[in-house]
């Protein structure tokens, strides 16, 4: 296409249909110093046809190789300003999870009180966290992202999926917490279903009850799953069992003998 400025190029949005990944995903990496477009007088990304194979390497890095973004810059390099001085404001430093963490709540106008009067974490532990302290579980994490109007994938920056019917298991987004848990996510872009593969180490889990609107679906793939719903009880799931819940029911689950493989759906989409 060619661009408003002096030079031809490809939108945010042709590379984002091209290369397979969502607009705010560009985003990011561009933030991370993955990727520099120009950027024309008007402030619009321009990307050149060297910016879209190189984004096509950072993603096989990224998905195939299971790199992170500081291991990609030290082996491609950080993305050069090819642009005149000018062009393109200078990029964005990277943003640390307690950075991040920070933003959303400021964003949601929302002082420290605020938000543990909302989820029940403490003060100190929430502004610990704000400082890049470790130790967040999936239940507070859960309960912050409810405070702050915002999915568990937001909370981690994770990248987003143009859309694709198929997703192969080597492709799929994943957020991992300090004590093991995995969620590899099992579809892309926009969704009514949010199903992930759920992985727990034997002796982790949600490391609390949460709740938020929406149901939940839970098949064991492997192991056995310790799934709690206040109220009504303990469950202990076995392979192949099944478990269907209202997400407004405070619930909480663990692997305790052995690690334990699951699918687990959430409606809407909430990871």
């Amino acid at each position: 296409m060619a661009a408003s400025g002096s030079s031809v190029g490809f939108s945010i949005g042709e590379v984002s249909q091209a290369v397979g990944l969502a607009p705010q995903t560009l985003r990011l990496w561009e933030r991370e110093r993955l990727v520099r477009p120009r950027r024309t007088d008007r402030g619009y990304r321009v990307y050149t046809e060297p910016d879209v194979s190189r984004l096509r390497e950072i993603k096989h890095l990224r998905k195939v190789e299971g790199l992170n973004f500081a291991a990609i810059r030290k082996q491609m390099g950080a993305a050069e300003n090819t642009g005149a001085s000018g062009d393109r404001p200078a990029a964005e430093p990277s943003e640390a999870p307690g950075e991040r963490l920070r933003r959303l709540r400021v964003k949601a106008h929302k002082t420290l009180k605020e938000v543990s009067e909302a989820t029940g974490l403490s003060i100190s532990f929430i502004s610990a966290l704000e400082r890049g302290g470790s130790g967040a579980s999936v239940a507070s994490l859960r309960s912050l992202a409810g405070a702050y109007g915002v999915t568990m994938r937001e909370l981690f920056g994770a990248d987003l999926e143009a859309a694709e019917p198929l997703v192969r298991r080597s492709d799929r987004p994943v957020m991992q917490w300090d004590n093991g848990v995995r969620f590899e996510e099992m579809a892309s872009g926009e969704k009514t279903m949010d199903p992930s593969y759920l992985r727990v180490p034997a002796g982790a889990g949600s490391e609390g009850f949460y709740s938020h609107t929406g149901e939940e679906f839970i098949y064991v793939v492997s192991g056995h799953l310790h799934v709690e719903l206040k109220d009504q009880g303990t469950f202990r799931m076995s392979p192949g069992d099944t478990l269907y819940f209202p997400s407004t029911t405070p619930h909480r689950w663990w692997a305790e003998e052995g690690p334990v493989e699951a699918v687990y759906v959430n409606t809407p989409p909430t990871f």
